[in-house]
C-alpha cells in the first residue's frame, strides 16, 4: 500500500503541471503572540493556488508517524549501476520542456472550459511547458501506459474543493491519452462536470479503474447556525467531526485531500474572543488524523 502511495504521489506531484503551476516558497513560521500564516510566493506568470495545500503537507510531515514521512518527502531513484539513491522532490526548479504539455485540454471531455486557458483566448503557450526538476536527480517522464497498468483494478479518490476537482480532471485527461477507445471512459452517472455536484466518478472500462471526486470543501461536517449567532454568521463547522460523506472515501486505494481553507481567511472573524486559528486548525487536523488512522485500520492495512 505504502509503495503504491509513493508511486502515485510521484506522478501526481511532478506531472500535474497544468494544475501545479506554482512554486510554494516556504517562509518561516512566525509564532509570536497570535498565530500568523505561512508566507508563500509565486513565480511570474503562474497563478498562486492553495497555500493550504502546502501547509497541509508540512503538517503531515510533522504530525504523521515516521513510517509515512519518506512517502511524502523522498523517493528512491535507481542508478545506472543498479544502486539506489534518495531524491528530495521538493528541492529543485521549474524548467522549460518543449515536449509538454502531456495532454490537450480541448480534446479532453472532462476538462472544464473555465480551466482551458487556450480555448478561452490565451495566446501564449509558455505556461504549459514547465516541468519540475529536482535538484540532485531527475524523475522519469510520465509513462501513461505504465501508470494505467499499475492502476488497473484500483480506485483513486480526490476529496476537496475546486482545486481538488481540477486535479481530478487533469489526472483523467492525462490517463485518457493512453486509452484507445475513448468511449470506454465515462462518468458513472452520466453527469456533466460541475461544481454543484458533490460526487463525480469516472470509470476506465478497459482497465477496471475508477477515479472519483467528492466535494467536501472543509473536510469536516457543516452544521446549522445557532439562533444566538449574529446575522452575519451564515454557516458553521464541526471541527471535531469529518464530513458525513467520509464513509464513501474508505474503500479506496489512493486518497488525495485538499481543503477550501486557503480561500476563506477573509470570511472568518473572532466572536467574543473565542476564535483562535491555531487551536481550531489543530482540532480539525486531529479529527482528520484520527479518521485516517481508523480508516486505515478498518481496511486492514495496519495492525
Amino acid at each position: 500500500m505504502i509503495e503504491m502511495v509513493a508511486g502515485v504521489n510521484r506522478f501526481l506531484f511532478v506531472h500535474f503541471r497544468p494544475l501545479y503551476m506554482v512554486i510554494f516558497n516556504f517562509g518561516k513560521a512566525i509564532m509570536k503572540g497570535h498565530c500568523k500564516f505561512w508566507i508563500f510566493q509565486s513565480p511570474p506568470g503562474v497563478m498562486a493556488i492553495s497555500s493550504f495545500v502546502a501547509l497541509l503537507l508540512v503538517c503531515a510531515y510533522l504530525l504523521l508517524p515516521p513510517i509515512f514521512q519518506p512517502v511524502i518527502h523522498n523517493i528512491e531513484i535507481p542508478k545506472t549501476n543498479g544502486s539506489i539513491k534518495l531524491c528530495n522532490v521538493f528541492e529543485g526548479s521549474w524548467i522549460q520542456d518543449e515536449s509538454y504539455p502531456l495532454y490537450n485540454s480541448s480534446l479532453c471531455p472532462f476538462a472544464e472550459r473555465g480551466f482551458n486557458c487556450l480555448a478561452n483566448g490565451r495566446r501564449d503557450q509558455g505556461y504549459i511547458k514547465w516541468r519540475w526538476r529536482p535538484k540532485n536527480c531527475d524523475i522519469p517522464k510520465f509513462d501513461v501506459h505504465q501508470v494505467l497498468e499499475k492502476l488497473r483494478g484500483k480506485r483513486i479518490v480526490f476529496v476537496g474543493d475546486s482545486l481538488g476537482r481540477s486535479q481530478w480532471e487533469s489526472l483523467i485527461c492525462m490517463l485518457m491519452t493512453g486509452v484507445e477507445d475513448k468511449k470506454s471512459v465515462y462518468e458513472v452517472n452520466r453527469n456533466k462536470i460541475t461544481k454543484q455536484i458533490r460526487f463525480l466518478g469516472v470509470r476506465f472500462g478497459s482497465f477496471d479503474l475508477r477515479v472519483d471526486f467528492y466535494r467536501s470543501v472543509f473536510l469536516v461536517q457543516p452544521s446549522s447556525v445557532s439562533w444566538r449567532a449574529p446575522k452575519r454568521v451564515k454557516s458553521t463547522l464541526k471541527l471535531d467531526k469529518l464530513d458525513g460523506i467520509s464513509k464513501e472515501w474508505i474503500n479506496s486505494d489512493v486518497l488525495i485531500f485538499n481543503s477550501g481553507h486557503w480561500w476563506t481567511p477573509s470570511k472568518l472573524f473572532e466572536l467574543q474572543g473565542s476564535l483562535f486559528f491555531c487551536k481550531r486548525f489543530t482540532e480539525a487536523w486531529n479529527a482528520y488524523h484520527y479518521w485516517l488512522q481508523n480508516s486505515i485500520k478498518y481496511m486492514g492495512v495496519l495492525g
